[in-house]
């Protein structure tokens, strides 16, 4: 029963042409043809050429800079430049919390930041 009631739903009973509407199979079908074609036709457009174009470049120090793992003290230092009361995830531990326990954590969080850092994706669990 649902499928007769969406056909007869989505059924096509006539188009516009020129202001009179139109019922002939044919005309309807030539004229939804000429839409879809209209829509889907490429379009010739140019397209632009940056051959010439010079480009700003940054040096190679700063791409070392960019490309390099971070350290232990700039881990830190994002940290500690956080709101203490935040906390990063769903787990209830606030960055107060681990710059209380950094001491003990300090070498499982530099491992993880590299780690993502290196990988792209924190592993699950």
């Amino acid at each position: 029963m649902a499928v007769r009631w969406r056909r007869a739903r989505n059924e096509l009973h006539g188009v516009l042409v020129n202001g009179w509407w139109c019922k002939e199979k044919d005309v309807v079908k030539e004229k939804v043809r000429e839409f879809f074609e209209a829509r889907f036709v490429k379009k010739d457009v140019s397209q632009l050429r940056l051959d010439n174009d010079s480009f700003n470049s940054i040096s190679g120090e700063d791409n070392e800079m960019l490309v390099d793992v971070f350290n232990e003290e700039e881990i830190k230092e994002t940290i500690w430049s956080c709101d203490s009361m935040k906390s990063p995830g769903l787990d209830d531990f606030n960055f107060g919390f681990i710059k209380f326990c950094w001491d003990v954590i300090k070498k499982d969080v530099v491992s993880a930041v590299k780690d993502f850092a290196i990988n792209g994706k924190w592993p699950k669990g």
